[in-house]
């Protein structure tokens, strides 16, 4: 048990924090301040990740408060490199550095993959500087001055000075305490002259970095941070749906925002290009972890953005859900939105699992009524008590505020056994007492044989109907193969064509030419992928002899794990 133990002040590294132990207890050498402090002297003097937190917490006497967390959430550079990754990663860096397991944890947190780094050398402000030799007649090494996306000081927006002090300098095993000296007044600054335009951008940038230090943000997945940028990137108009990005829009609209900022910061821009195509990354799925400094950038630049007004209104939104105690409450904190037929669907989507769609019709103007997509996980004890109080379809129907058919096929896709059924017209009924009866005599056996008066007559000459259909198809094919880009010849298209959805195929034995004929002339999906790609290459032969692979696939709007088979299939244009 240690028998001091130094004031930690405010914003302080931990580093810092050890360092002047050993300066204030006045330790031979590292060694004895590592048997001190941990009991072990292979302990590495790490700024950013330090480990064997739990030995240390051990031998700081109790009336100090300090636990492992306290450390890590307050005194390390923990909540800034883990601000943006699953929370089961975030788990398993805390639990490293509570043992001491620490070894390899960029990697895992995949910051190795950036080469912007940790800071070569340790950072500070003259200002702070100044106040911390009239407060506490000491300096110390601040936490937020040691962030890669802060060049300027949070609190005061003076450009930070470089100390003489390098954490890879010096042994592994040692801290070294800020002084006057290794930290002088003529030291030199992060930034040069002509970068001080652009102060307010890098202040802005260092006060959220500053914040992530002391107020993480919502744990995310992936999966949902992806969700979060494109629905910022559609209030502000970059993105014509949450599946389609504005690429070339958000290039220049960052570029245009930022300017000089991006050549200052480490590693965000080379060569006019961004390292790693990572602003590009920043709209797409997210697959692997992207470094904070991005994050932020694109946060700060999306938060300066003009947002426009959601055309389904300003959320909170209303959830649907006549089964929840929160009906027709604003619940619905975000939609997502995506195009259908050229018109602008919203997708509603609340937290107890009930999710609608309305429909906005641009050229119109006019927003469609809610309509109901899936109910969640209230509806099967609902479903439940319907049936055992023996409710009829129309009235599980109204309760439900659903379509009866829908109810129908709702409850035979739960797997209930319900006395409602639905009648050929497409009508659904309940099975009434009285119809129950007459079925029972129906099916009681009878000797009584009973045969029509007339036989049934065909109400259409269907050999005609065949003739007709086989004729039209024969002027209709010839256009849709003629089409620019090419169109999928399927039995589906030619039934939109004539405005016949479904025709053909429920008519296959009544309509055998007809049949035939499709059958011979519609296309699969490998041939309709051919002619895609000899069209985009002959498109192509217009602009350039040789065109290269991943233009033709483009062109062709074929993903390249499908295409790229096909396209060597005809690859003496290949490049």
């Amino acid at each position: 048990m240690l028998a001091y133990f130094p004031t930690i002040y405010p914003g302080e590294l931990l580093y810092s924090v050890l360092a002047r132990y050993q300066r204030h207890v006045g330790m031979p050498g590292m060694m004895h301040t590592l048997d001190e402090l941990f009991g072990n002297r292979k302990v590495a003097a790490s700024f950013d990740f330090p480990g064997h937190l739990q030995a240390l917490v051990d031998n700081i006497p109790a009336e100090h408060g300090i636990t492992t967390d306290f450390i890590i959430d307050t005194l390390t550079l923990y909540p800034y490199f883990t601000a943006f990754e699953p929370p089961a990663l975030q788990a398993q860096v805390r639990k490293a550095m509570h043992s001491g397991a620490i070894d390899g944890l960029h990697v895992r947190l995949g910051l190795a993959a950036f080469r912007i780094g940790r800071v070569s050398r340790f950072r500070f402000c003259i200002a702070c500087s100044q106040k911390m030799l009239e407060q506490y007649g000491e300096l110390y090494w601040r936490r937020d001055h040691q962030l890669p996306s802060v060049l300027v000081c949070p609190e005061h927006g003076h450009p930070l000075l470089e100390s003489s002090v390098s954490p890879n300098q010096f042994s592994r095993h040692e801290f070294i305490a800020a002084s006057t000296d290794n930290c002088p007044s003529d030291a030199n600054s992060v930034l040069t002259a002509s970068d001080l335009n652009i102060l307010p951008h890098l202040k802005r940038l260092a006060c959220s970095s500053a914040m992530l230090l002391n107020e993480l943000p919502p744990a995310r997945s992936f999966a949902e941070w992806t969700s979060f940028y494109r629905r910022e990137m559609l209030e502000v108009g970059l993105a014509r749906s949450t599946r389609t990005m504005n690429q070339q829009q958000l290039d220049k609209a960052f570029r245009g925002f930022y300017g000089q900022v991006l050549g200052v910061l480490p590693s965000v821009i080379t060569e006019e290009k961004f390292a790693g195509e990572w602003l590009a990354a920043m709209g797409r799925k997210h697959r692997k972890a992207n470094h904070p400094l991005y994050h932020l950038l694109f946060q700060d630049f999306l938060a300066q953005q003009e947002h426009h007004l959601s055309p389904f209104g300003q959320g909170p939104w209303p959830c649907r859900n006549p089964l929840a105690d929160h009906h027709d409450q604003l619940t619905i904190e975000s939609i997502t939105q995506h195009r259908n037929h050229g018109k602008t669907v919203g997708v509603f989507a609340c937290s107890c699992g009930y999710v609608y769609t309305r429909c906005l019709d641009a050229a119109a103007g006019t927003l469609g009524p809610p309509r109901f997509l899936h109910y969640g996980p209230l509806l099967e004890s609902a479903l439940h008590k319907l049936l055992d109080s023996g409710a009829s379809l129309r009235g599980a129907a109204r309760r439900l505020q659903l379509d009866p058919k829908t109810v129908v096929f709702l409850a035979a896709k739960l797997g209930f056994s319900s006395p409602w059924k639905t009648q050929p017209s497409g009508l659904c009924q309940t099975t009434t007492g009285k119809q129950k009866q007459s079925q029972a005599l129906a099916s009681e056996p009878s000797s009584v044989s009973f045969e029509p008066k007339h036989a049934r007559s065909e109400r259409f000459d269907w050999s005609e109907i065949d003739s007709k259909w086989l004729e039209t198809l024969k002027e209709i094919v010839p256009l849709v193969m003629a089409e620019i880009p090419p169109v999928h010849l399927t039995v589906s298209e030619l039934e939109r064509r004539i405005g016949r959805r479904g025709y053909f195929g429920k008519r296959k034995n009544r309509l055998p030419r007809t049949t035939q004929f499709l059958f011979l002339n519609t296309e699969s999906v490998r041939a309709f992928q051919l002619r895609r790609i000899q069209w985009a290459i002959a498109e192509l032969k217009k602009e350039t002899e040789y065109p290269k692979t991943w233009q033709v696939l483009r062109k062709a709007c074929i993903r390249s794990k499908i295409g790229l088979p096909l396209v060597f299939e005809m690859a003496d244009f290949v490049v």
